[in-house]
């Protein structure tokens, strides 16, 4: 291919290794076709999708950018391992060897297979609009059937391991970086990338909310991107509890004790302060994905290692580079889709979080919404009976039960219980208080059919 400019995209290391090795005589050939600042001179793979890519580079983002490079990379290995030097030649045989080709590399799933041959389509289609390939050839090529298990990655941090990670931390005086990053994707429900886009002045720390704003030109975009109009792109504003605001605040502040964490005090190559820093400014998009990987790690929040593995000894804990082969831990999406399932199990309206996770209704219902049907009904009785009367019970739940006839105490205890816990709203404290008043009452209640059982009055007061 032929460069008319100094344009030319920072092509990943794989792909500009194959463009570099490309023979001198491939760019000296008549133009096959030219948009006046790139020229295409051979239908070899390796030219053609050079230039594919840089005729579009500008209309994509940085993500699909990746996309393609790494796909259509893929496809180049391909063409050399089948000896094909000309595009020209491309056949539906050719589709179908790739895909064997790469379901031999055994890490791929079908999803991601999927997406691969996708991509190919798209540029073998492009491929017959400049006559290289003949028309209609794109339309030949057999997509794998994807089930709905396929498509959806159901990897999530639970609920109960995100709160052993949460008391864990908390009952330190100080906040690392990892548990600050943590605690807002959880809560708040935001990608990572927009925890590495916010900057210090974005938390509002009177009012207890972040402010989501879009700056591709400076490094910090979103993936939806900016708009002014609210519930449209990826700028948003997200309110936050208590507990995260306090979270956030000693990670800013710090304890006064310098041997504890906090944050850094550090600008950007553009002047700004980021909210998360390290000392050489705004956290990149891997030091962030190893600090999720590194907080949920079970020995690293109390947890005795479920593998048997020696903390000391394992490389997983001890090496940054390799810290994803922890077999329990997780990257930073299943956090958010964990966080989502979490809210989605208390009843959180849906619109609420869609408008804090930046998804649409059709987006959460197919990728996040985990929730049995029996959950789901059970969590609009209880939004129905907020607003409206003869929802109090459940038409299968007697209130003539024997508990509440033959131990009246017992029974008003645990509705005094719910009741109060209901009223405290959705924090880590309530969680704590919930297993001990649930112990609690569930040793009285022992004691109480006990004593029942033996003829022998009880009498408890709350």
């Amino acid at each position: 291919m032929k460069d008319g400019s100094e344009s030319r995209p920072d092509f990943p290391e794989k792909l500009a290794e194959r463009i570099e090795e490309l023979p001198d005589h491939l760019n000296n050939q008549e133009t096959i076709v030219g948009d006046g600042e790139f020229e295409l001179t051979s239908e070899h793979p390796v030219s053609v999708v050079e230039y594919f890519i840089s005729i579009h580079v500008d209309e994509w983002r940085e993500d699909t950018f990746k996309d393609y490079s790494y796909d259509l990379t893929r496809f180049l290995e391909y063409c050399e391992y089948a000896d094909i030097d000309d595009l020209s030649d491309l056949s539906s045989r050719d589709f179908e060897g790739f895909k064997k080709w790469r379901k031999k590399d055994g890490n791929i799933v079908l999803a991601t297979l999927h997406g691969q041959l996708a991509n190919v389509r798209v540029f073998t289609r492009w491929c017959e609009t400049v006559e290289i390939v003949e028309q209609g050839l794109a339309d030949e090529m057999d997509m794998p059937d994807l089930d709905r298990s396929d498509i959806v990655s159901y990897v999530r941090l639970d609920t109960e391991t995100a709160e052993q990670i949460i008391e864990y931390h908390r009952q330190f005086d100080y906040v690392t970086r990892g548990f600050a990053e943590f605690a807002l994707m959880w809560e708040s429900l935001n990608r990572l990338g927009d925890v590495r886009a916010l900057d210090l002045k974005h938390y509002n720390r009177e009012e207890g909310y972040i402010v989501l704003e879009a700056n591709e030109e400076e490094g910090t975009p979103l993936k939806n991107g900016e708009s002014e109009v609210e519930g449209e792109g990826g700028e948003r504003e997200i309110s936050l509890s208590d507990w995260v605001c306090e979270v956030l605040n000693t990670y800013i502040d710090g304890t006064g004790d310098p041997a504890h964490p906090k944050r850094i005090d550090a600008e950007d190559e553009h002047g700004r302060k980021p909210l998360f820093t390290t000392r050489y400014g705004r956290a990149s998009v891997s030091t962030v994905r190893r600090d999720l990987y590194r907080i949920t790690q079970p020995c690293q929040y109390g947890v005795e290692c479920p593998h048997d593995r020696n903390p000391n000894e394992c490389d997983a804990r001890q090496n940054n580079n390799r810290l994803s082969r922890c077999p329990s831990n997780v990257s930073p999406h299943p956090v958010r889709r964990g966080g989502i399932c979490h809210q989605l199990k208390e009843g959180v309206a849906k619109d609420v979080i869609c408008g804090k996770a930046d998804v649409s209704r059709k987006v959460l219902n197919k990728h996040y919404d985990l929730r049995t049907k029996e959950e789901a009904r059970e969590q609009r009785r209880k939004e129905l009976k907020k607003h409206l009367e003869g929802y109090e019970n459940s038409p299968t739940y007697n209130q003539e039960t024997w508990l509440t006839q033959e131990l009246p105490a017992v029974a008003d205890g645990i509705r005094f219980t719910t009741d109060y816990l209901e009223s405290l709203g959705e924090t880590p404290d309530r969680t704590r208080l919930a297993k001990g008043l649930g112990g609690y009452l569930l040793f009285v209640t022992m004691i109480a059919i006990n004593f029942e059982l033996l003829g022998i009055g009880f009498d408890m007061v709350i």
